[in-house]
């Protein structure tokens, strides 16, 4: 079995050459900070999932959280195409821009704390209301 290439040269199935030489075994360090970017992501995402789930049935915007989290945990869900396509703000494709991100923390920021301070107040209110 007697080829006519040389043997210090390395050459894929098609024939042809490869240098491998400047190869390093083991993660580059874009792809060890992505690795660890997405862990982050996953852990924070499960948190706010433990989080938004007594929110529920006390004060806060439980379901919010939750969406929020479970987003995070797994970002190619069928919900996100979803809601971009019927959000006019947000760009079908592409990133989201940072400023649709401040503004939806303010708002849940705000809607806990009212939720907070006034939250019994509008429990009883609804309770007078309806009569439950």
């Amino acid at each position: 079995m007697s080829t006519d290439r040389p043997a210090s040269k390395h050459y894929d199935i098609h024939g042809v050459e490869a240098d491998f030489a400047d190869l390093s075994p083991g993660l580059s360090e874009r792809e060890r900070r992505a690795a660890s970017h997405r862990l982050l992501q996953i852990i924070l995402g499960i948190f706010l999932v433990a989080v938004g789930i007594p929110m529920i049935p006390l004060a806060g915007p439980g379901w919010a959280v939750i969406l929020v989290g479970l987003n995070m945990i797994w970002p190619d869900n069928p919900v996100v195409p979803w809601l971009r396509k019927r959000l006019p703000v947000v760009p079908d494709e592409g990133p989201i821009p940072r400023r649709y991100y401040l503004i939806g923390g303010l708002l849940m920021a705000v809607g806990v704390v009212a939720s907070l301070l006034y939250g019994s107040q509008v429990t009883g209110w609804i309770r007078d209301t309806t009569g439950i």
